[in-house]
């Protein structure tokens, strides 16, 4: 009967969102659940995800939760009553935490979450904001062969002279004249033309050119 007479009020507003929650609500078979879903539409979400712990329903304070995009509860909520099929939304949810602590420029808080989850993009930003270019170089070897990321970390590596960490992220891409453009540019004349010639790449003839040039000009031969 209560329902009955909130829906009229909602009519009588026209509160045409109120309605439809009115009519879903009065379906739900557990005055409990009932309570709950009025909480959490009234904007009382501490009191709803208590009483749907109340009930034994974690899955609905978790959904709750996320719904919200308050990551860091539904961390706590998986954590402390973890269920089958949870992974994917902890995956989700430790990633979305690692985004919420990199826009705050805080990396190392953001290494931390993403290291949860392995997000290779995440953990190449944040250990680059930390200067932690071992940790990409790690990252450039365990990261799998063809993996799109291994792109951003041989840049990453490049840009801050790491010539070897460079080449290892590019070849493991299968990008192997990256990793030869890379080195020609950090000066490593000798290591481009290794490449180049154990991959058989075309511009041999021109990188040992170049070489050569770059030793003249150094007083030095091949």
């Amino acid at each position: 009967r209560e329902f009955e007479a909130a829906e009229r009020a909602l009519v009588h507003c026209q509160d045409y969102a109120g309605i439809q929650f009115a009519k879903r609500v009065q379906k739900l078979d557990s005055a409990q659940l009932q309570q709950a879903e009025v909480l959490a539409h009234l904007g009382d979400f501490e009191g709803a995800e208590q009483a749907y712990l109340a009930m034994d329903r974690r899955d609905l304070a978790v959904d709750l939760r996320a719904r919200l995009g308050d990551w860091f509860r539904v961390v706590a909520l998986l954590q402390g009553g973890a269920g089958a099929g949870d992974d994917a939304l902890l995956k989700r949810a430790w990633d979305a935490i690692g985004d919420y602590y990199a826009e705050r420029r805080r990396p190392a808080k953001a290494l931390q979450a993403y290291e949860q989850t392995g997000n290779a993009r995440g953990l190449a930003e944040a250990y680059y904001a930390l200067e932690d270019y071992t940790g990409l170089e790690r990252l450039a070897a365990s990261l799998p062969e063809g993996s799109q990321e291994l792109r951003q970390v041989g840049d990453m590596l490049a840009t801050v002279g790491m010539a070897d960490g460079a080449v290892v992220a590019y070849t493991r891409l299968g990008d192997v004249a990256a990793a030869v453009r890379a080195c020609t540019e950090l000066q490593q004349w000798a290591a481009a033309v290794a490449l180049a010639e154990q991959h058989r790449l075309p511009e041999v003839e021109r990188l040992l050119a170049r070489y050569a040039d770059h030793l003249l000009k150094a007083g030095r031969t091949i």
